[in-house]
């Protein structure tokens, strides 16, 4: 398929950029994004002191008459999978760059990531379901794919379905990969009172052979309304219509305030079950925060 030189220009654009971004967050001593989730038996040595004694193997110790221990080696090269939101509300924006294509800048830094890393990556592209899926593989020529992929990509849907995507994802991505999902997770329902999480079975069963990390995409607008008097609030995914006074403080307050408790609620059920949660801005830089939850992952482990 031939590709427009705007297209084209495009692509190497954000390449140039995110393999920029990529390298400054491995610079310095911090040389791995991503750390190995397994280790593999290497071999059997002799106890030396300060071995951690739970990897002694006392049948071989027995036999040999000499403390011997199990030696691994961790798994270096990993499979980094994304998952990359589109529904109808990944689209807003207020700022410079819009949710979709600060979304897309940051699917590419992971790529050149895992690339710098020696790691493979692949990605699935969702709304209410799975609509396009990338085997992971590694290299430049792959990058360049995957940046297309996003850039061209028209979804079919608008919906959000976490459970549905979850429930294929868990058929799709390669045991033991790292798991990033990039979202806004906001349902149709957000404005509404009862929050919804109803894909905590799916994201259990997932997160059990996965190491999964979620990441949010918001937009500033989205919880500070301007004073901009009577306007048509349009949920892009249901098409429901709002009339608002947006000079009423109390309007806007309330509008903010389900904002942010939507945002809390998401993040206290990440962390209830154990899965790091970034929560990232369209008018923010993120080089720092992505860098952070690296940092304390490597502490972590």
């Amino acid at each position: 398929m031939l590709i427009s030189k705007e297209l084209l220009s495009q692509i190497k654009k954000i390449q140039i950029k995110t393999d920029r971004m990529a390298s400054e967050i491995l610079s310095g001593e911090y040389k791995s994004a991503f750390k190995g989730t397994g280790l593999n038996f290497d071999a059997i040595r002799d106890y030396q002191i300060g071995d951690d004694l739970r990897l002694i193997d006392w049948k071989v110790t027995a036999r040999s008459q000499r403390a011997a221990v199990r030696q691994y080696k961790e798994e270096r090269q990993l499979t980094i999978m994304l998952i990359v939101d589109f529904s109808a509300s990944n689209s807003f924006g207020s700022q410079e760059k819009n949710k979709r294509e600060l979304t897309i800048e940051l699917a590419s830094v992971l790529a050149s990531l895992a690339t710098k890393n020696n790691d493979k990556i692949g990605m699935l592209l969702v709304t209410d379901k799975v609509e396009a899926y990338l085997p992971a593989k590694q290299g430049k020529a792959h990058i360049f794919r995957m940046i297309k992929e996003l850039l061209l990509f028209q979804p079919k849907s608008k919906k959000t379905n976490f459970k549905n995507v979850l429930s294929e994802a868990i058929q799709m991505i390669p045991k033991r990969s790292v798991v990033f999902m990039i979202s806004d997770f906001i349902n149709s329902d957000t404005n509404t009172s009862e929050f919804n999480f109803n894909f905590e079975k799916e994201l259990k069963l997932l997160a059990k052979t996965q190491d999964f990390i979620a990441v949010s995409i918001r937009d500033p607008f989205e919880f500070n309304l301007p004073k901009l008097g009577y306007l048509e609030l349009v949920d892009p995914e249901s098409g429901q219509v709002t009339l608002m006074n947006l000079n009423r403080d109390s309007v806007r307050e309330k509008f903010s305030k389900s904002q942010k408790d939507h945002l809390a609620f998401m993040k206290n059920q990440f962390k209830k079950l154990k899965i790091d949660f970034l929560n990232l801005y369209t008018h923010k830089m993120y080089i720092r925060d992505l860098l952070m939850l690296f940092l304390t992952r490597e502490k972590r482990n």
